[in-house]
């Protein structure tokens, strides 16, 4: 171990406090003490640290409230728990993320092991922070090259025509998707009653609701296994990303705010702002339903597709939560016709 690690040791009995802090030293490491929870964050805010060594039963909060304070505040110091409680870690409510666990009364060999299991911890967690920058600068530099060359078009295509080709060249699943996904929704907004200028909107905006896809970096766009929290994180930036594409050409501005929108939930918990009810333009509530129903039945898109009858009631399920009651109705409605 370097010198350079630091640990944050949170422990409300003295003893176990000093013995701790003379182990780290010890070891070759900084270290620092706090006696219950609220001091540790105050602790936090003043300096970062490496790692901490976390006791769950404390006076006021308990360890468990503030390794999921520092989950939240400080991602990158890797917590370690101590406790001869481990029936506390059990319990159905979520967990933080832990680096380790030691199990008091524990030895001075089984701490220098806890402190090395936390350093790789944060190793690992600093590399995906510059893993993630990297995909973040390439999904921001292909948007901002895709803005270029759409306003670079002008008079030479139309910007749909332009886009359609942008997104057969690169996520051809993508557009397939989008056209199916647009048939349904213009069916299901003519059994809805929508005027021709909305149904004309929702037309294109269903098309290109995943168009932020293609300025995703192709290690998302092609990785085999599913992808890391931090790298889904990314992926679901393409509403932005297809948002801002869509923004540059004067024709499709318009259409913008539907495409930002499509994967809000009627319940609020979608993204990418938490909208809710009818701050969710009706447009965007059509193609949730079916841009979530068309994913289930696409085999390609997931690893099994689901019998319609299965399709269906997972919409019923989420009906309420995730879908706006109205349009899944409309949907329905037109799913019996065919």
């Amino acid at each position: 171990m370097t010198s350079t690690s630091s640990v944050l040791i949170v422990d409300d009995e003295p003893a176990v406090r000093d013995l701790m802090s003379r182990w780290v030293t010890a070891l070759g490491l900084q270290a620092t003490t706090a006696t219950n929870a609220d001091e540790a964050l105050t602790t936090l805010r003043a300096g970062s640290y490496d790692l901490a060594v976390v006791d769950v039963m404390m006076p006021g909060h308990d360890g468990l409230w503030l390794a999921t304070q520092m989950q939240r505040d400080h991602p990158y110091t890797a917590v370690i728990i101590a406790t001869a409680y481990t029936d506390l870690l059990e319990e159905d409510a979520p967990q933080p993320e832990i680096a380790d666990l030691l199990v008091k009364p524990f030895q001075r060999d089984r701490f220098a092991l806890a402190l090395e299991r936390g350093r790789q911890w944060r190793r690992q967690a600093l590399e995906e922070l510059q893993w993630h920058a990297v995909l973040s600068k390439e999904l921001k530099d292909r948007t901002e090259e895709l803005c270029g060359r759409l306003r670079a078009s002008a008079g030479q295509s139309s910007p749909v025509e332009w886009l359609t080709v942008v997104m057969r060249e690169r996520v051809q699943s993508t557009l397939e998707h989008g056209a199916r996904v647009a048939r349904f929704a213009t069916a299901t907004a003519r059994e809805m009653s929508l005027d021709r200028k909305a149904i004309d909107e929702l037309d294109i905006a269903a098309r290109f609701h995943d168009l932020g896809k293609a300025a995703m970096p192709d290690a998302l766009l092609t990785k085999p296994s599913p992808l890391a929290p931090g790298e889904n994180a990314i992926m679901r930036r393409h509403v932005e990303a297809g948002a801002e594409i869509l923004g540059c050409a004067p024709a499709l501005a318009s259409i913008a705010p539907i495409v930002l929108a499509s994967h809000e939930w009627f319940g609020g918990g979608g993204y990418p702002r938490q909208l809710a009810g009818v701050a969710i333009p009706l447009a965007s509530r059509i193609i949730g339903v079916i841009d979530a129903y068309d994913t289930m039945m696409d085999s390609s898109r997931q690893r099994t597709s689901v019998e319609p009858a299965g399709a269906v009631s997972e919409l019923l399920r989420c009906g309420g939560t995730q879908f706006d009651p109205e349009a899944l109705a409309a949907f329905l409605a037109v799913l019996g016709k065919h």
